[in-house]
């Protein structure tokens, strides 16, 4: 099995979907016919990294504190503290101390306003303390952390969910952020590998999109976008992610699409954050120019109508276009003519019969029966007949369900034995070494395994099937 076949059957045991070798084969080979010409031209790249099919790129993000930021943020802050019922009087006094820590738009407050922090806010500070710090300890104070509100969960065809959550863990991180000047170092890949369009929206991530395999209502996206001709995954990892980057959490990521000329950047996720967006579109330009070996001008497109007219989404394609609401942002390469279009998206193709479907929200169609490869033997067998353990699905020819414990087992941890009537059991690995052991109740334990007597004896009803 080549290890793009292999990848791709990792990804679909992960998430427990339906496959088949027929479904995996076709869609990557609508990959190989599609993707290779882009393949090819990222392959120039000094980065280019063959195994993961990918550009990588090692840089470090940095961002100064934004007055703008900062006082978004902090007035989302008093919004809560309104909506957590606070009195006039409460309010006023979180206020007074929320602005003395936000004043100087600082990660360290001035020491002057510690004394108005400690007066309104009832709480104790320290010169040198963080801003951050200052502001968790007024909103516990306040009781901010603990008010709760309903949310509706899903987006995009997802099924909606109410849940209880806490606002204020998230609308306090931002304001944090936001007083904290950072450099991060991390790892991008600017990639073309199938399975990094499969976990676009991975489960391991902290945040989701429409396109995560686990529920999303256009996880079938995530094949359309791997089979066109254009598109491209630009996403970011912790800076020690070195390998298989498809199977780490994506801190940040987004759809590029480039041909002849035309580079289309999508939406950011989780959070479309321009100055984000500038850096990755400048990553993006250069590396494309790099590779056609022609100089880093382009012609960006910043109004979204401009954008627009230079693109088009693939008939029967089942991606969530973000790029034609807004987000897409279009750049030209110096002399390219202006009547191009990029076209984005392609069929998705069952992962079982390998045929193109039209369900957004799945991967296969809804005709042919859910099949899966087992991972021991590579029979496919129906889904429903099929066990899953160790992150993997096995017929039942390659498990077993030990007869006394009851728990899966396969392979070199299947352990047989012959009971008292004659009959062959299949054991776990403990139960096994319990059932055949030597009991210690009669004079004959010293040679007991020895001769086997566990065949006879009475006081055991299991003995060594090898021996019989």
């Amino acid at each position: 099995m080549d290890s793009l076949t292999a990848a791709f059957y990792d990804v679909m045991y992960q998430y427990r979907l339906p496959f088949s070798p027929e479904g995996v084969a076709a869609n990557l080979t609508a990959w190989r016919e599609n993707k290779t010409p882009l393949v090819e031209l990222l392959r120039r790249h000094p980065n280019w990294n063959e195994q993961e099919l990918a550009v990588v790129f090692d840089f470090a993000e940095s961002r100064e504190i934004d007055h703008n930021s900062v006082d978004e943020n902090k007035f989302e802050m008093i919004m809560l503290a309104h909506d957590a019922g606070l009195d006039d009087i409460k309010l006023s006094d979180f206020q007074a101390a929320l602005d003395a820590a936000t004043a100087d738009y600082a990660t360290i407050p001035d020491a002057s306003r510690l004394e108005t922090i400690r007066t309104h806010g009832r709480i104790k500070c320290a010169e040198g303390q963080k801003a951050s710090r200052i502001i968790n300890r007024l909103c516990v104070k306040f009781g901010l952390d603990q008010y709760q509100i309903e949310r509706i969960q899903g987006e995009h065809g997802d099924d909606p969910t109410t849940v209880m959550v806490k606002p204020y863990n998230a609308i306090f991180a931002r304001l944090a952020d936001s007083l904290d000047p950072v450099r991060i170092p991390k790892t991008g890949i600017l990639s073309v590998h199938p399975c990094d369009f499969l976990e676009m929206s991975s489960q391991k991530n902290s945040w989701q999109s429409c396109h995560r395999l686990n529920g999303g209502g256009y996880r079938a996206g995530c094949q359309s976008y791997m089979g066109d001709a254009v598109s491209m995954i630009f996403f970011t990892v912790d800076d020690d992610v070195k390998a298989d980057f498809y199977h780490a959490p994506r801190l940040t990521r987004q759809i590029f699409a480039y041909k002849d000329g035309l580079l289309l950047q999508s939406r950011l996720y989780p959070n479309n954050d321009d100055e984000t967006r500038k850096l990755y579109r400048g990553l993006v330009q250069n590396a494309i120019a790099q590779c056609l070996g022609v100089p880093n001008l382009w012609n960006v497109k910043s109004k979204p109508d401009e954008s627009r007219a230079f693109l088009e989404t693939a008939e029967h394609s089942l991606h969530y276009p973000d790029y034609e609401y807004s987000y897409g942002l279009v750049s030209l390469l110096n002399g390219t003519p202006t009547d191009r279009k990029l076209t984005i998206g392609s069929q998705s193709l069952c992962t079982c019969c390998g045929q193109p479907h039209n369900d957004s929200s799945s991967l296969k169609c809804g005709t042919c029966e859910s099949v899966i490869v087992c991972k021991e033997c590579g029979s496919t067998v129906s889904r429903d007949s099929a066990h899953y353990m160790d992150d993997a699905f096995f017929c039942r020819d390659c498990v077993a369900q030990c007869e006394l414990c009851g728990s899966w087992i396969q392979g070199a941890e299947v352990h047989q034995a012959i009971s008292r009537s004659g009959r062959i059991v299949r054991l776990c690995e403990h139960c096994h070494t319990s059932a055949t052991g030597t009991c210690d109740l009669c004079s004959s334990r010293e040679i007991c395994q020895i001769i086997n007597a566990g065949r006879f004896c009475p006081h055991t009803e299991y003995a060594v099937a090898t021996a019989a």
